[in-house]
């Protein structure tokens, strides 16, 4: 009887195997970056965290930020009653396009979006983008900011443990104004929030705002490059893999800087069939 001989395989059928690997290497390593340690109680954390009302403030370097890392979140703080205040550090002139004066564009962007997410102030630094580092001006502006609205929850980039791909000297000259700040204060600090973290401890569960999300996402349209439904794909599927270890379809990953004694844990104990509070 004659022995078959192996099929020859073509560089196409290589190259198809190569980029399925690889695919699911990537979708791992992503999966791996967005969950917490203990993902239930992450969920726990998260729904604490979003049953609100709170004052917000929430920092971010550039237009676009806050939608990006935590614009579910932050809906569902406005949806719960919070007062929330965005500000945005730089005019982002020097961000993905060198189109002319951008500054004013960008701006009503972020107006769009935050009408969408149900911010009720946004406060526009506009420092020099990729400067805010050495900017004396930057946390004492910042400062004047918080003494005003008071926050006892406030938003930042994480500056200690961020996503490699997100590292930019602005978002880690935001966070690192935002820990000055805070440790300034002491005892009376409010809660401290990092998105764009690579080590997060809190889960939000974003099913139900995931929508507001991609739409404030795409509010940013002159950053918008290529295939635009590319943005709306890419912030699913990233939601998506944060929410897979939890069970729930969409989720934002968050680290609190120190996490807080949960309250009222008779509601937290079936966090997996509760919604959150919505006003």
């Amino acid at each position: 009887m004659k022995k078959r001989r192996p099929l020859p395989l073509r560089p196409e059928s290589l190259l198809l195997v190569a980029a399925a690997l690889g695919g699911w290497a990537v979708w791992r390593m992503v999966e791996r970056r967005l969950t917490p340690t203990n993902p239930k109680l992450a969920l726990r954390y998260g729904l604490n965290l979003t049953r609100g009302p709170r004052r917000v403030l929430a920092v971010s370097a550039h237009q676009d930020d806050l939608e990006l890392f935590a614009a579910g979140t932050l809906r569902l703080l406005a949806l719960a009653g919070s007062s929330i205040t965005a500000v945005i550090a730089t005019g982002g002139d020097q961000q993905y396009t060198s189109e002319r004066t951008l500054d004013q564009i960008r701006e009503q962007e972020e107006r769009d979006a935050g009408t969408i997410l149900g911010y009720d102030d946004i406060r526009f630094l506009r420092f020099t983008d990729l400067n805010l580092a050495h900017n004396p001006r930057f946390q004492p502006d910042l400062e004047a900011i918080w003494n005003q609205v008071r926050p006892d929850l406030v938003f930042s980039f994480d500056p200690t443990a961020p996503y490699r791909s997100a590292v930019h000297p602005d978002h880690l000259a935001v966070g690192r104004a935002v820990l000055n700040i805070s440790r300034a204060l002491g005892d009376d600090a409010p809660d401290i929030v990092f998105y764009g973290s690579r080590d997060p401890n809190v889960l939000v569960d974003i099913s139900q705002v995931v929508a507001d999300k991609t739409e404030a996402i795409r509010a940013h349209r002159s950053q918008l490059t290529g295939w635009k439904r590319y943005y709306n794909l890419a912030t699913r599927l990233q939601t998506r893999l944060a929410g897979r270890p939890v069970s729930v379809k969409y989720a934002e990953p968050l680290r609190y800087l120190s996490l807080p004694p949960l309250r009222d844990e008779s509601y937290l104990e079936n966090w997996a069939a509760q919604e959150p509070v919505i006003r």
